[in-house]
């Protein structure tokens, strides 16, 4: 199919009309140009291979539903069939956004932990929201996501596969982050396989390693088609299954994951077990879901605080007595922590307790809102909860006196005091 020329004018099924300015790139199933459009610069991806009338269909169904989040660059306007093809709008990616593979080069780094597990959550919540309305993406893996290095805000690209669960677009996948029974060609596409790849992308993310890729794919001469179906079918083999080191990462190879392993909480490594273990490569519906993810990392992010000796942020291990501060080694003695729902919070000056820990999470819940904040009392120094929440708070004394803290105001941080938030949780401060 032709390649559009610098000028031409596409017409698009809202009445509207784009102009070509340049070329952005290109890929398997078409070339994104640089377009004018509704007094802007967007992108129109074009299409330079035949696609079915279902995907056409499919397509401008998703444009009328619209993105189920922002981090989605979003089909906004599907074209007329003309030209002898078609394309779509989407609104133009930032400079500063960078592909996951620039990030496993080492290319480009995450200005600090906070914002690659930033990263994480924002992944986690898009496509909860996606799953929520029904859809499935169907095709994720490495060049689907841009992301920020600074503050880990994340854009999600290729949205044109996106379609209902069971039902397939033509694109199944890549190697490596397709789930097993996709591999195998048993299984049409669904929020379970999602739910695979959505772990493939997290692990990649925090540990810079695919999660199957260790001394068996390292001593595969050929990923033929068959090797592929061995090596990333339901016979895969979790570089870090603890039943099976057949698989093992390689001291020269993947020296990443074998660096950051032990850095991160046991909570995150188990987590990871679980999804790729034998009982989720082969049952589909004992994989992690988005929203567990999500509370997952949300745990993950507050056990990452500041070391009380040297100022710097590490992970604090809070079923033990002490941690071992990351950056200066020094012994952390565990602190009081908040025990918040499914959470446990550590009671570390400037350490920040969130609304959607707070509450019941929902798909619309803000995970960066602030709930209250650990402090230090001006006055006499002391530990102490400030409420920040909007709201008052009901203390429970050991004595069975309650006391309302409005917002604004500050409590001391004790032992044994419960805390009702709200109608959702009640916490309980504790050693």
């Amino acid at each position: 199919m032709a390649e559009l020329q610098k000028g031409t004018t596409i017409e698009f099924t809202n009445g509207k009309q784009c102009r070509v300015i340049s070329e952005l790139g290109r890929g398997g199933q078409g070339i994104v140009y640089l377009v004018d459009y509704d007094g802007g610069q967007y992108a129109l991806k074009w299409y330079t291979i035949k696609c079915s009338s279902a995907f056409y269909s499919n397509l401008e169904s998703n444009v009328k539903q619209g993105a189920p989040s922002p981090s989605f660059l979003w089909p906004l306007a599907i074209s007329r069939q003309m030209l002898g093809s078609f394309g779509y709008i989407m609104k133009l990616r930032p400079k500063e956004y960078e592909e996951v593979g620039s990030y496993m080069l080492a290319k480009v780094h995450f200005a600090s932990v906070d914002a690659l597990l930033e990263a994480c959550l924002q992944i986690c919540s898009a496509f909860q929201k996606l799953h929520i309305v029904g859809l499935s993406y169907q095709d994720m893996n490495d060049g689907n996501f841009f992301i920020n290095p600074k503050t880990g805000d994340v854009l999600i690209c290729d949205n044109d596969n996106v379609a209902p669960n069971k039902i397939n677009m033509g694109i199944v996948g890549k190697s490596g982050y397709m789930a097993p029974e996709i591999v195998e060609k048993e299984a049409m596409p669904d929020r379970y396989t999602d739910y695979f790849s959505l772990s493939v992308i997290l692990f990649i993310l925090i540990f810079m390693n695919r999660p199957f890729e260790g001394a068996r794919v390292a001593n595969c001469p050929c990923l033929t088609e068959d090797a592929e179906k061995k090596l990333f079918g339901k016979g895969c083999v979790f570089i870090m299954d603890p039943d099976n080191d057949s698989n093992r990462p390689v001291p020269t190879i993947h020296t990443n994951v074998l660096r950051r392993w032990p850095l991160y909480p046991r909570l995150l490594r188990e987590t990871f077990i679980k999804a790729f273990s034998r009982e989720a490569i082969l049952n589909p519906t004992k994989r992690i879901m988005d929203k567990t993810w999500q509370q997952i990392l949300l745990q993950i992010r507050s056990l990452y605080a500041k070391c009380p000796n040297c100022g710097e942020k590490t992970f604090l291990n809070l079923d033990s007595d002490s941690s071992t501060c990351i950056a200066c080694k020094s012994r952390i003695s565990r602190p009081l922590q908040l025990k918040a729902g499914n959470y446990k919070i550590p009671l570390i000056p400037g350490q920040l307790i969130y609304r959607c820990q707070a509450q019941v999470l929902s798909g619309n819940t803000d995970l960066n809102e602030e709930f209250a904040k650990v402090i230090n009392n001006p006055s006499t120094g002391a530990l102490g909860l400030l409420n920040c929440s909007g709201t008052t708070w009901a203390v429970y004394l050991p004595t069975g006196e309650i006391k309302n803290i409005e917002d604004k105001h500050g409590m001391p941080a004790l032992p044994d005091l419960r805390i009702k938030f709200n109608n959702d949780i009640t916490a309980l401060i504790t050693r």
